[in-house]
């Protein structure tokens, strides 16, 4: 099959297009470059969408594919396909037109035509039921003879989506599906399944009881039932694994973010508390600054005063304990100024000055050697002047100012600590965390999954061996129909693991011989590549010429990507079509090492007809451009004027350099 042209018009951002894809034997590539955004990945459901059909389930997502453009008035999208195809050694040409649009009642609506050779085949929504479902037979044909929309993913294909075909454990997945599907296989299969399934029908009308006739059926139902069940599981399994490898680095993400915002959380509560201590301390000085002003003169001018005359009132305590220890003998102040009074009163001395006469009496002792100049103190005075240095009136203006100062630098901070909450916040609550609850809950179902399975298996087990109790029963009696039937199922099994046995070594040789010139990581140390014996539990290996196995799951993204696109050319090689290859995002993920191998290896002789879309970062014009060139039959670059809101394509020129036949 070779594509030669693809028309659009009318068909997202493509008002009009109609791109010559024919090649050549010895050119067998078409290079089709563009920013990202640009149109490239429209052009591939451009060609998807011709050859299967758009999926246009209401006028909203009719709406959503219609070009946007202001300047557009077409309301209907047209796709047109020309391709070839070999039928019965016989080259056909086939043109097949897809035209959708709204009718009356608001509701899309699908016109297709094919054109094989002259024969044409028409039916659209409106054609009637029987007519419809003949043409649409024959257009389906025709298709599935060429390309099967199934296999259509193995051959039209995201690079960057291929790699991930080998995360997690769905490789053997991946492997079996293409084997069984690319080369074939698969209708011996299902050959198997409905021969296994008419057995069961002849040993159902063979049992002459009706109890074993009804137990033989409730059972082989049962387990039908229960195959029914496995392979709903194993779909949905398949879901679940891709889903999981699809979103696993999104789910990391936002885990992380979620940490962050829990951590933004904290920040916010810390800077909201560092805001209301402000405010609580501020109440405080307010507090005690209105305590101060009503008690100025306890709290401010008498601890002034006293700290004013300490050094005096500590001399005058220092003098007294000196005459204190200096006159061990000296009159006692009170008991003299008592006889003093005594004897001025009993003498009527009322012109006498008793403090003078006690200073006089005190002094004038002979045996005091230390003048005491504060005799006149009695002892509370003495010991308040000790109270009042021992316990000093606190002044509360020294931590006033200081709070002051503190609160003034807090203050001035609590705009920028609320600007800076605002932010957190808006932060903190951008996020839809809703995929990491999805994520988890995928994860679990998957393992629940897996349970679900090997219980069914069990539960299967055990009925075929009771069935297989009442086959060989059966089997017994002479019936040439039945004893056919039987033969069947594992004939078909065997006739599918023989042909894959034969395929097996080439697949494997193949696969050895590509990934040595193309897994730049292991290039020329692959020793062999080993395919399992069977179909039902295939397995994929690759071991290094030292023989120790190079697992999958520790190879990087770039090179888990050239493995899965040189087993598609090895399936393209060997299985039973010969469909074009076209490739979106074309590097993916891949390092320098195997850029370089890809584009000298692989794309070159990957295919009749390989159709690339790449950005400049991917095929670069300086590099891997130039290693290509011999090898391309035509160059385009595809322009988005987001303005008109409309894609242009350029003709014979890879982005600034102009396409030349050598």
């Amino acid at each position: 099959m070779l594509i030669k042209r693809i028309k659009a018009k009318n068909y997202k951002t493509y008002q009009y297009l109609d791109l010559d894809l024919s090649v050549e034997d010895e050119r067998p590539i078409i290079l089709i470059g563009g920013k990202n955004g640009g149109g490239k990945t429209t052009l591939f459901s451009a060609i998807y969408g011709a050859l299967y059909g758009l999926k246009i389930p209401n006028a909203a997502k009719f709406k959503e594919l219609v070009n946007a453009s202001p300047k557009n008035k077409e309301t209907k999208i047209e796709l047109e396909l020309v391709f070839t195809g070999r039928v019965l050694g016989q080259e056909q040409t086939y043109i097949i037109k897809r035209i959708y649009m709204l009718n009356n009642q608001n509701k899309p609506v699908e016109s297709v035509t094919l054109n094989m050779n002259g024969s044409i085949f028409v039916y659209g929504t409106a054609t009637p039921p029987s007519e419809r479902i003949a043409a649409e037979t024959q257009v389906n044909k025709i298709l599935k003879a060429n390309l099967p929309e199934e296999l259509s993913k193995y051959f039209l294909f995201d690079a960057m989506e291929a790699g991930r075909l080998l995360e997690e454990d769905q490789l053997t997945h991946v492997i079996k599906q293409n084997i069984e599907n690319v080369m074939g296989f698969n209708k011996y299969i299902q050959l198997a399944k409905v021969s296994a399934k008419l057995q069961q029908q002849a040993a159902t009308e063979r049992l002459d009881l009706e109890k074993e006739r009804k137990e033989y059926t409730e059972l082989c139902n049962k387990r039908d039932d229960l195959k029914k069940q496995k392979e709903e599981l194993e779909d949905a399994l398949q879901a679940k694994l891709q889903y999981s490898v699809a979103n696993k680095k999104t789910y990391e993400t936002l885990k992380a973010g979620k940490d962050e915002s829990e951590t933004v959380q904290l920040k916010i509560k810390q800077l909201e508390g560092a805001i209301n201590n402000t405010i609580k301390k501020t109440e405080k000085y307010r507090e005690l600054t209105t305590q101060t002003i009503e008690t100025l003169e306890h709290q401010v001018w008498i601890p002034m005063l006293i700290d004013k005359i300490n050094a005096e009132l500590t001399l005058v305590l220092q003098s007294k304990a000196k005459s204190d220890i200096n006159n061990p003998n000296a009159l006692d102040y009170e008991l003299v100024k008592n006889i003093v009074h005594k004897v001025v009163q009993s003498l009527d001395l009322t012109d006498v000055d008793e403090q003078a006469l006690v200073y006089a009496v005190i002094n004038d002792k002979e045996d005091n050697e230390v003048q005491d100049e504060y005799a006149f103190l009695d002892v509370k005075e003495v010991n308040a002047i000790k109270e009042v240095i021992k316990n000093k009136l606190f002044n509360n203006l020294p931590q006033i100012r200081q709070q002051k100062k503190e609160l003034d630098v807090e203050i001035e901070g609590i705009p920028s600590s609320q600007q800076t909450i605002a932010s957190l916040m808006d932060k903190a609550t951008g996020g839809n965390y809703k995929l990491i609850t999805d994520y988890e809950e995928n994860e679990k179902s998957i393992s629940e999954t897996r349970s679900k399975i090997s219980e069914l298996n069990q539960q299967i087990t055990a009925l075929s061996n009771q069935i297989n109790g009442i086959d060989i029963q059966i089997q017994q009696e002479p019936d040439p129909r039945f004893d056919t039937l039987v033969k069947l199922n594992p004939f078909f099994n065997k006739v599918a693991d023989t042909l894959l046995k034969k395929k097996k070594s080439q697949i494997e040789a193949k696969m050895c011989d590509y990934l040595n010139s193309n897994l730049a990581a292991y290039e020329g140390v692959i020793g062999k590549v080993q395919l399992s014996e069977s179909l039902e539990n295939l397995s994929f290996q690759i071991f290094h010429k030292e023989g120790n196995e190079i697992y999958l799951s520790q190879l990087n993204a770039g090179a888990k990507q050239v493995v899965i696109q040189v087993l598609l050319k090895v399936l393209h090689e060997l299985g039973d079509y010969d469909p074009p290859v076209m490739i979106d995002t074309v590097m993916g993920v891949l390092d320098k090492d195997s850029r370089d191998t890809i584009m000298e290896n692989y794309f070159p002789s990957l295919a009749d007809q390989t159709i690339l879309l790449s950005t400049d970062t991917e095929i670069r014009t300086d590099n891997e451009y130039k290693k290509l060139k011999p090898f391309i039959a035509k160059a385009y670059t595809i322009v988005r004027d987001a303005n008109e809101q409309r894609t242009d394509v350029i003709e014979r020129k890879y982005f600034e350099v102009d396409f030349v036949d050598d």
